[in-house]
């Protein structure tokens, strides 16, 4: 099961922007579609 960003977001309790950042800094890696938007999967956001 994959989240879009707003998903994980709310999961989360963070701000979208966060998860972008946190993508960019590698901390937490998001799968992309072939139109190039973010996917987290579930079980990484445990991690």
């Amino acid at each position: 099961m994959k989240l879009s960003v707003k998903e994980a977001a709310d999961f989360l309790g963070v701000a979208k922007s966060t998860l972008r950042r946190w993508d960019n800094e590698g901390k937490l890696v998001a799968d992309r579609t072939e139109g190039g938007h973010r996917r987290y999967p579930y079980y990484s956001l445990f991690s």
